[in-house]
């Protein structure tokens, strides 16, 4: 049964900041998301697969090399968010703008030379409430730019409490979302580094290539990390710095999203100078605008497989597998979780009760860590608790990424697919 107030989301950190706890509990998706009502409201006649609604995939790229360098991956949300907003039936695009050294919220553009300077992906928790209001104050059409989590309380808000709003949202793009960080992790971050945490000006997290470093403007300096090789970014970035209601996630996929955009994380990628964008377009019209930008010679693309998608996003990610199996111990244990069932259970191949239980048993040692601010004993921790894990990323890392060897032990190279030539 869902919660009938918002008391066990506060005791449990189970807020995700969507905004829609300005109307009424069950539109909140820390307490409840109907995914199947959801989805057939906005893809009417189109049956989710395990993977949701999925009329075609994509690995696509930009063809303005600085865009593209300058942004996430591939470049794809601004090159979809210039040809849009240049649309007669498109009034603006409501998306995060920074505000305020750490604060980000949603803003509404209207102008396209607005576009280039929006920054990459942010990584820390914001509040996405002031969506919901420039909804209801600016009558018109918009394009919405959002997580899944935003979605999910901005639709249930909408269908169940303020459903005039649905005509105002024309598009949606979504981003695949790799987890939420509190700002612990910034503070940690900062400590290991010695900057000032209350000096931060701004933060970045991507741009400059495929995965880009970290910048952190403080005290009139710029601070760069990289977030691959840097044993203080992996420490203070580690999944117990999410918030909470992330590690019961099941949709890092984006389902209620027109067109989902995020890295395509492949070996035949991992080649490129800046990066390649995963295109997922859940929306009939959302194919559309794909070939429009390809026609128009603004990007280079191929079509990928349900396979692709799931080696990059993995089956952890894509499937829930871990999500479903932790939400399941935490019931087991009379535990608040949110009621959450997406079009990927059938396809879920639950983790051990036991690995799920052990690991809850770490956060929980991880998070009284944090709220008391030692992160240098969290850094101690990985270095021999979790030793075995960051080393094998570390030689994924060093194989994969700078030798190009797909196949560690055979040393193997292997040739770039003839369709992936198309990319840089």
């Amino acid at each position: 049964m869902p919660a009938r107030n918002l008391q066990p989301v506060i005791n449990h950190s189970m807020c995700i900041g969507c905004g829609a706890c300005a109307a009424a509990d069950p539109s909140v998706p820390a307490v409840q998301v109907d995914f199947e009502f959801l989805q057939r409201r906005l893809f009417p006649g189109q049956p989710p697969g395990p993977l949701g609604v999925l009329e075609k995939a994509f690995l696509a790229q930009s063809r303005d090399y600085q865009r593209n360098l300058n942004s996430s991956s591939g470049g794809l949300i601004k090159e979809l968010l210039h040809l849009l907003i240049r649309r007669d039936d498109i009034d603006g695009v409501v998306c995060l703008q920074h505000v305020d050294r750490l604060v980000y919220e949603p803003r509404l553009l209207t102008d396209p030379d607005q576009i280039d300077r929006l920054g990459g992906s942010i990584y820390h928790n914001i509040s996405f409430a002031n969506a919901l209001r420039l909804l209801r104050e600016n009558t018109g059409r918009y394009v919405l730019v959002a997580i899944p989590c935003q979605l999910e309380g901005i639709y249930s808000y909408i269908f169940k409490q303020a459903p005039e709003l649905r005509e105002r949202i024309a598009f949606t793009i979504g981003l695949l979302c790799g987890w939420t960080f509190s700002h612990h992790a910034l503070r940690a971050i900062c400590d290991f580094k010695g900057i000032p945490f209350d000096s931060i000006e701004m933060v970045t997290y991507r741009g400059g290539g495929p995965v880009g470093p970290l910048r952190i403007q403080a005290g009139g300096r710029l601070h760069k990390i990289h977030r691959r090789i840097d044993l203080d970014y992996q420490v203070a970035f580690d999944r117990s710095f999410n918030l909470p209601r992330c590690h019961l996630c099941i949709n890092h996929g984006n389902f209620l999203a027109d067109i989902v955009v995020g890295d395509a994380w492949l070996p035949s990628t991992v080649r490129t100078r800046t990066g390649i964008s995963l295109l997922l377009c859940r929306a009939r019209e959302s194919v559309a605008r794909v070939e429009e930008l390809a026609a128009a010679g603004r990007i280079v693309h191929v079509e990928a497989t349900a396979d692709d998608v799931l080696e990059s996003q993995t089956r952890r990610s894509a499937y829930g597998d871990f999500a479903y199996a932790l939400a399941d111990c935490l019931k087991s244990q009379g535990q608040f979780v949110p009621d959450m069932t997406g079009p990927n259970r059938v396809a879920a191949h639950l983790a051990d009760p036991d690995d799920a239980a052990s690991y809850h048993r770490a956060y929980l040692k991880h998070r009284r860590l944090q709220f008391e601010r030692k992160y240098r004993a969290l850094r101690l921790r990985k270095l021999t608790v979790g030793l075995p894990q960051i080393s094998r990323r570390y030689f994924r890392w060093f194989f994969i990424r700078l030798l190009k060897i797909d196949r560690v032990f055979r040393r193997e190279r292997k040739p770039v697919p003839k369709h992936m030539e198309i990319f840089r």
